[in-house]
């Protein structure tokens, strides 16, 4: 029986309440309940605990890699395949319009932080190798769908995994766009860190590193800013709330999150706070605002190798201040041509805190001419008819990991991209055409 036999959108809907049930598990990093156990802490366990178990009950094998990821794998052979997902989440954020771990459908739209990156896509590829396993299709190949716990912060989880796995033959993730991203931009993160004597007591901007902050609030000493920051509030239309507490002046500013590599798409609260700060006579305000205005770097003096300013993108996704004390956490996409060295040079010369850099992940390109990457982008065609090429991300995914990996939808043309956004969601049509093309495209990479 062929792929016209299947009803793929039926096969999903079928299947809809465990995807609904995985989506209403709160699967954030908790540094608060890790153990041996639970090393991402208790929800990530979870969500690992719950797709072990269906995969259980629907007669999978299962390999446990000591709780940071697990394997849900075909019977083995000399030569094996991963797609590889994670069922870590990042923070909800601020700005839902229904319960961010709802799991609910509403207009055809599955809702819930994961959603789209990347429970659903991962529970598609899990749905696909359950059906490869019903039609009883003969594989020359092992298939195992390797699920995460750690992807949204270090990738430490699929570290782990091929330390005792080993690398396959080929990956792809779920984790981007149609046709593919055949090769990602490079990524770091530096960390700022500070003493501080300026006009705030208290600040807190940002839920994440990769994510434009939805929210930035900043307790001040005293309250001989009020009238003017109301006034500088009102003439910017920033959305913001200022009061008084005990003679102190609060002010808590509304943005909107986005993805990282994508911050255009959002609008950072932490850097409208510090354009209203800045005009009290804070230094240091005015530093960050001048550091982290613009979203392509070119404010601490970014050039991309093209010219493009889109290729380099830097979000201040964490800043706090606490007992004098400053620490934020930036996240920063450059493209082949530039080193992590020169951009880290690029914005120490600018921004009057210190920088370290904590992580640093080079470029990746895979060959358009590889028999994987030409076969999945081979039955994405056939399947949409949509010739358009490759592209290279600026997201980060598991292909840092593996290499020899390409990140395969699920975004594309007819869905936007919505991860670490407020509603994100995906659209169960759309889920029922992707099942389609993760099937064909499994079944053919495992079979030549």
């Amino acid at each position: 029986m062929g792929a016209m036999d299947i009803n793929f959108q039926q096969y999903f809907l079928d299947h809809l309440t465990d995807l609904q049930n995985l989506i209403k598990i709160p699967s954030v990093y908790d540094a608060e309940t890790i153990t041996d156990e639970h090393p991402y802490g208790k929800g990530v366990s979870d969500a690992l605990a719950y797709m072990a178990g269906l995969a259980q009950k629907d007669g999978f094998e299962v390999l446990n890699y000591d709780g940071h990821a697990i394997a849900i794998r075909t019977a083995p052979q000399d030569e094996r395949i991963d797609i590889v997902s994670h069922l870590d989440v990042v923070e909800p954020g601020m700005g839902w319009s229904v319960p961010p771990f709802c799991g609910e459908v509403q207009n055809g739209r599955l809702y819930g932080r994961g959603s789209q990156d990347m429970k659903a896509p991962a529970f598609l590829t899990y749905l696909a190798l359950k059906l490869i396993r019903e039609k009883g299709l003969s594989l020359k190949k092992e298939l195992r769908i390797v699920l995460g716990g750690d992807e949204e912060r270090t990738m430490n989880d699929m570290f782990y995994y091929v330390s005792k796995a080993g690398m396959p033959s080929f990956a792809f993730t779920p984790d981007g766009f149609f046709p593919m991203a055949i090769g990602e931009k490079g990524s770091l993160m530096w960390r700022l860190s500070g003493k501080y004597d300026g006009i705030v007591s208290k600040m807190n901007c940002g839920v994440q590193c990769n994510v434009v902050a939805p929210t930035a609030n900043a307790l001040l000493k005293d309250n001989r800013y009020t009238a003017k920051l109301k006034e500088l509030a009102a003439a910017s239309n920033i959305p913001c709330t200022i009061s008084e507490k005990e003679n102190k002046t609060y002010l808590e500013v509304t943005g909107k999150a986005a993805h990282a590599s994508a911050p255009e798409e959002g609008c950072s609260a932490a850097v409208a706070l510090f354009s209203l700060l800045r005009e009290c006579n804070d230094p240091l305000m005015d530093n960050l605002y001048r550091c982290f205005q613009d979203f392509y770097g070119r404010s601490v003096g970014i050039k991309t190798p093209t010219g493009d300013p889109a290729a380099y993108t830097m979000n201040l996704g964490i800043f706090r201040i606490e007992n004098g004390i400053c620490y934020g956490e930036v996240d920063a996409r450059y493209p082949f041509g530039m080193s992590s060295a020169e951009c880290t040079a690029k914005l120490a010369a600018r921004c009057s805190l210190k920088l370290s850099l904590d992580y640093d992940s080079p470029p990746t390109m895979n060959d358009p001419k590889d028999p994987y990457v030409s076969t999945l982008l081979s039955v994405y065609r056939e399947k949409t008819g949509d010739h358009s090429e490759p592209i290279i991300s600026g997201g980060v995914s598991y292909s840092k990991v593996f290499g020899h990996c390409v990140a395969f939808g699920p975004a594309g043309p007819a869905e936007p991209l919505l991860a670490h956004q407020a509603d994100e969601s995906v659209s169960l049509d759309y889920a029922g055409k992707v099942l389609e093309i993760y099937y064909e495209a499994m079944k053919r990479i495992a079979s030549c």
